[in-house]
C-alpha cells in the first residue's frame, strides 16, 4: 500500500498550486486628532489602504506580509532616526532634560506630523498601484477621529513583486539548525478506511515523509536539518514557546522591573535544547471529510482543507501561516490502492505551493524583540482584530508600537506588542482606543482601566448600526 502511494506521490513532488484569486479593494483606516487638516487625513487614509492592498496582494503571491512590513518599518525607522535627532534637538530633548506638560505636547505633535507625513511616502509604495479610485470615504458621528476609506485599485504585480524583494533581501540573512515539522491529521464522518488504507500510519507516513524530502530539496543550504517530531519533541517545543512567552510579563506587572525580566528572558534562552535555538517550528493540520457514497456508482467525495503555522522558535513569533485551499474531489472506490494514492496526491500539494515562496522568505524573517501580551476578547474575525492592530499602531505611532497577532481561539485573540516608552505612556497610548470603532457594530472598551492590557469588542448600543457612519463628512 504505501509503495503504491509513494509512486503516485513522486508525480506532483513538482506541482506548483498557486491562488487564482485577485483582490482590487483596499480599506484604511486612520484616527486623526484635533487640528488635523483634510489633506493630511485623506493622505493617511490613502497610505492606509494602499498598505492593507498590498498586505492582501502579497499573501496571494505567497509571500509573507509580515516579513515586508517588519523590514519596511525597520528600514524607515533608519531612515527616520536622523531626521528626530534634528527635532529632539530643536526642541531640547535629553535623558536628563524632559519636556514640560506643554512643550512635550508641541513637540509631540511635530513629531506625529512630520513622522506620518514621511511615513506615507517613504519606499514609493505607491508606484505599485498603477490606478485606483476612492470607493467609498466616511467617520463615525458618535466617534469623529476614527476615519474610514475604502479603494478600488490595480496593482502592478509585477513591480509589487520587486519591491517586495528590495526591502526584504537586504540586511542580515538567517540559517536555521531544524526544521521540526508536526502533522496533524483530523477526520470527520470517515474512519481510516474509506481512504483505502486499513492503518492510519499506511496514509499518514507516506505523506510525511515526502514532505520532509520536500523540505531537504528545496531548503537545502538554509536548514540544516528536517525532523518529523514524536510526541516528546512536541511537548518540548509547547514547553519552549510557552518558556518564551511567559518570560514577556504582561506590561501592567513590569513597571520598576526591566532588568528583572532581561534576566528572566536570557535565562529562559538559555535554559532551552540547544536543539532550539535558531530553528523553525512548523504546524500543519490536515482536515478531511468524507461528503458522500455513491454505492450505486462506487465513488466516494471528500472535502479536503487545513492550514500551516510556521513559528520562529528564536524570537518567539508566528513567522508564517495558511490556509489551505479546500478542495473537494470524487475518487473511485473500486481499487483501494488507487483510491488512497490519489487522495494521499491531493493532500500533499495542498500546501506545497505556498512553501514554495517560503524557500526564498525564510532567509528574511526579522529577529525578534521582547513581546508583550495584550489580550483582546471579543473579537468574531481577523478583520477585527486587524483594525485594533491598526487602531493601536496609528496611536503609538511616534513611540514605535508594532503589533502582530500571536493566536485568536474563538473570542480570545492573544497580541504581542512592542513599544518604545515607558509603561505610562504605553497604557495611556492603549487606552487612547476607547470607543473606537470597529467592524461598523463593536467598540473598544477596557473592564479595568488601571490595566487596559484586557481589552473588550462590545456590541454598540445605538440604535441604528446603520447610521454609524457621515458619509462624505471629512
Amino acid at each position: 500500500m504505501k509503495g503504491m502511494i509513494t509512486t503516485v506521490l513522486l508525480l506532483v513532488l513538482s506541482f506548483n498550486v498557486s491562488a487564482k484569486d485577485q483582490t482590487n479593494t483596499g480599506d484604511g483606516r486612520f484616527v486623526s486628532v484635533d487640528g488635523d487638516s483634510l489633506t493630511f487625513i485623506k493622505k493617511q487614509l490613502i497610505y492606509s489602504s494602499f498598505k492593507d492592498l498590498i498586505t492582501k496582494e502579497l499573501s496571494l503571491m505567497g509571500h509573507s506580509s509580515e516579513v515586508f512590513w517588519t523590514k519596511y518599518n525597520e528600514k524607515f525607522e533608519s531612515y527616520f532616526s536622523p531626521i528626530q535627532e534634528k527635532l529632539d534637538k530643536a526642541y531640547g530633548v535629553t535623558k536628563e532634560t524632559p519636556l514640560t506638560d506643554k512643550k512635550k505636547e508641541r513637540y509631540d505633535r511635530v513629531l506625529r506630523v512630520k513622522k506620518l507625513t514621511l511615513k506615507a511616502r517613504y519606499g514609493k509604495l505607491h508606484k505599485v498601484i498603477s490606478s485606483y479610485s476612492v470607493k467609498k470615504m466616511s467617520r463615525s458621528p458618535q466617534f469623529p477621529n476614527s476615519r474610514y476609506m475604502s479603494i478600488h485599485a490595480k496593482v502592478n504585480k509585477s513591480l509589487l513583486n520587486s519591491t517586495f524583494y528590495r526591502f526584504t533581501r537586504s540586511g542580515q540573512r538567517r540559517n536555521y539548525n531544524n526544521l521540526f515539522v508536526t502533522v496533524d491529521f483530523s477526520l470527520k464522518n470517515m474512519a481510516w478506511q474509506d481512504l483505502g488504507v486499513e492503518l492510519e500510519n499506511d496514509f499518514t507516513s507516506v505523506l510525511k515523509e515526502h514532505w520532509k524530502r520536500w523540505f531537504e530539496d528545496h531548503f537545502k543550504g538554509k536548514i540544516t536539518n528536517i525532523i518529523l517530531t514524536n510526541s516528546s519533541e512536541v511537548e518540548k517545543l509547547d514547553s519552549h514557546l510557552k518558556i518564551l512567552s511567559e518570560s514577556s510579563s504582561s506590561l501592567n506587572e513590569i513597571a520598576g522591573r526591566g532588568q528583572e525580566i532581561e534576566n528572566a528572558e536570557t535565562n529562559a534562552i538559555l535554559s532551552v535544547d540547544d536543539q532550539l535555538v535558531d530553528s523553525l517550528w512548523l504546524k500543519i493540520k490536515v482536515n478531511i471529510r468524507k461528503v458522500s457514497d455513491d454505492l450505486i456508482f462506487n465513488k466516494r467525495t471528500f472535502h479536503f482543507g487545513g492550514e500551516y503555522l510556521l513559528f520562529d522558535l528564536k524570537s518567539n513569533r508566528l513567522a508564517s501561516h495558511h490556509d489551505f485551499i479546500s478542495e473537494e474531489a470524487t475518487y473511485s472506490t473500486k481499487v483501494d490502492q488507487k483510491l488512497s494514492s490519489n487522495t494521499a496526491s491531493l493532500v500533499y500539494r495542498l500546501p506545497v505551493g505556498k512553501w514554495q515562496r517560503l524557500i526564498k522568505d525564510v532567509s528574511h524573517f526579522p529577529l525578534g524583540q521582547r513581546n508583550f501580551n495584550l489580550e483582546l476578547f471579543g473579537a468574531s474575525s481577523v478583520k477585527q482584530i486587524d483594525e485594533v492592530k491598526e487602531y493601536l499602531s496609528s496611536l503609538g505611532l511616534t513611540n514605535n508600537l508594532k503589533v502582530t497577532l500571536d493566536s485568536f481561539n474563538r473570542d480570545r485573540a492573544l497580541l504581542k506588542i512592542h513599544f518604545k516608552g515607558n509603561v505610562v505612556d504605553l497604557k495611556s497610548t492603549i487606552l487612547k482606543s476607547k470607543d473606537l470603532e470597529v467592524d461598523r457594530n463593536k467598540t473598544i472598551s477596557f473592564a479595568n482601566e488601571e490595566n487596559p492590557f484586557a481589552m473588550n469588542l462590545i456590541e454598540k448600543t445605538s440604535p441604528s448600526v446603520n447610521s454609524n457612519e457621515n458619509k462624505g463628512n471629512m
